[in-house]
């Protein structure tokens, strides 16, 4: 009986010594001993960044997408005649890039919205790295975020975020309340993405869904087990819905959106159908107990 009682003390104790160790470890991996730099900052963020990040940090390790210097929001500013003195919302953010290109181009706020709590970092860092003192960004949930906020923007970027959403129609229906001009790139749903085997099983069959008076088809887009992996940047629950093509016209149409102009069209995009769009608005039709 004695030895047993030793026996499990001195396995307590180990453990115990093993536990201390670690947090110990955990603590000096917290610091870091190097000069402040742009990449120490980045490095900073316990994620893998998804963007190359612009020239004026010098040579940096992050990411390879183009993000800071995107075509498509310079094809959409040049279509929108700029964002000069205007206030921008940029939805989903990722790591601030469209932010920034907004900020270049002379906006006279930017406000950023994202979920992705290590997503919302990374913005943090390119805000104190590139200066962007016109900034903000929140950390939250987009649609949450556009039900309660009460403020009215110029120009709302929604870049590689529709596609994301369980609800694409109600979250178009939140940005025509609070912005007059619209950016934005989605996949969109089309029988060409059948013919990717691994994109066809996460994709299911039309659904009829209904917005109030308002009726259209999705498509449920299911994220597996990219959920778990370290680098997912999806949305917030298990799977979104994709819309077809016409219906996300019909839907823009609905909800008093003109003008509308598309480019980056590629049906074949390997990540299934994608397309860039800009539209505007006379007004945001905000409730009337605002």
């Amino acid at each position: 009986m004695m030895t047993t009682v030793i026996d499990r003390s001195r396995r307590a104790a180990a453990l115990g010594k093993r536990a201390a160790a670690e947090i110990a470890l955990l603590r000096r991996d917290a610091f870091i001993n190097a000069p402040p730099s742009a990449q120490t900052a980045i490095d900073a963020v316990p994620d893998k960044w998804a963007s190359s990040l612009p020239a004026s940090l010098g040579e940096v390790r992050a990411g390879s997408v183009d993000l800071f210097d995107d075509e498509r929001i310079h094809w959409a500013l040049e279509q929108l005649g700029g964002v000069q003195g205007e206030t921008v919302l940029d939805l989903g953010p990722l790591e601030g890039g469209h932010s920034y290109m907004a900020h270049q181009a002379g906006a006279r706020k930017v406000v950023g919205v994202e979920a992705n709590s290590k997503a919302f970092l990374k913005c943090l860092v390119t805000k104190e790295l590139l200066e962007l003192d016109r900034c903000r960004f929140l950390c939250g949930d987009v649609a949450q975020y556009l039900e309660q906020t009460t403020e009215r923007f110029d120009t709302c970027i929604a870049c590689g975020i529709l596609y994301h959403m369980v609800d694409p129609v109600a979250l178009i229906e939140l940005i025509s309340r609070r912005a007059t001009k619209l950016i934005m790139w989605t996949h969109v749903y089309a029988d060409e993405a059948l013919s990717k085997s691994e994109l066809a099983a996460r994709l299911g069959p039309a659904q009829e869904s209904a917005y109030g008076d308002f009726n259209y088809r999705l498509h449920r887009h299911g994220y597996g087990l990219d959920t778990r992996l370290s680098g997912f940047f999806g949305g917030v629950a298990g799977h979104s819905n994709w819309m077809p093509r016409d219906d996300l016209m019909r839907t823009l149409d609905h909800f008093g959106w003109r003008s509308v102009r598309v480019a980056f069209d590629e049906p074949h995009h390997q990540n299934g159908p994608a397309l860039a769009l800009v539209a505007v608005r006379d007004a945001p039709s905000a409730p009337e107990a605002e």
